[in-house]
C-alpha cells in the first residue's frame, strides 16, 4: 500500500465532503489531445478520487479508476477498484491518467509507478510543481505533497524509456476558486 492510514483517512473524509463532479480541465485537455488516436481503448485513472475525471474519460474509452481511499459508483463504461495504483497490473491499459496524484507519492513510489508501466502505453500526468511550494493552497497542508520538479520528472521518464510528447509548467492550468497553482503537465509514451 502506498499511502499510510492517516492519508487514506484524510482522503476518505475529503471525498465524503467534496461534491464537485465537474471534470478537471486536465481531463478535458487529455480527451481533446487524444481525440484522433485510434489505438487507445482502455484507460486507467490512477488516484481517481470521486471519479469525476474517470466519468469524462469513459465517454470515449473503457475506463477503470483506482484509489486507496474511495470507490465511486460504477456507471456505464466505468469501473472502480479500491486498491494500490503502484502495484496494480497495468498491462491491459493503453493510457494511464494521473491528475494530482503523482505529488502524493514519495520519490521512490514515483519511480516504482513509472517503472511499472508497460511498453506502448501513454502516460498523462498533471502534478503540482516544486516552483509553487510557497503559493496559496485552498485545501491547506493537512495531507502529504511531494511537489514535483519538471527536470527530475523528465530525467525519470527518460530513464524508463518514455518519449515526451507534450510538456508545460505554468499556472493557469488548474484554477479552482481562488487557487491557481503552478502545475506540470506531461504526456508521454513508453517505448
Amino acid at each position: 500500500m502506498y499511502m499510510d492510514t492517516n492519508e487514506i483517512d484524510y482522503w476518505s473524509n475529503f471525498y465524503k465532503n467534496f461534491s464537485n463532479m465537474k471534470p478537471s480541465s486536465f481531463a478535458i485537455f487529455v480527451l481533446d489531445y487524444f481525440k484522433n488516436y485510434t489505438t487507445i481503448h482502455n484507460v486507467i485513472d490512477l488516484g481517481c478520487g470521486n471519479g469525476r475525471d474517470s466519468y469524462l474519460l469513459s465517454t470515449a474509452y473503457k475506463t477503470t479508476g483506482i484509489d486507496t481511499s474511495n470507490k465511486p459508483i460504477e456507471r456505464f463504461n466505468t469501473s472502480f477498484i479500491l486498491g494500490d495504483m503502484i502495484h496494480h497490473d497495468k498491462s491491459n491499459y493503453d493510457l494511464l491518467y494521473s491528475r494530482f496524484t503523482f505529488h502524493s507519492l514519495t520519490d521512490n513510489q514515483q519511480e516504482e509507478l513509472i517503472k511499472s508501466i508497460c511498453g506502448n502505453s501513454y502516460l498523462c500526468i498533471e502534478t503540482r510543481s516544486s516552483k509553487g511550494i510557497e503559493s496559496f493552497r485552498l485545501f491547506g497542508d493537512e495531507h502529504y505533497r511531494n511537489f514535483t520538479s519538471l527536470d527530475t520528472l523528465l530525467i525519470l521518464l527518460n530513464k524508463y524509456n518514455f518519449e515526451i510528447l507534450y510538456q508545460i509548467e505554468s499556472n493557469g492550468l488548474a484554477i479552482y476558486q481562488n487557487e491557481d497553482p503552478i502545475c506540470i503537465r506531461v504526456i508521454c509514451k513508453k517505448r
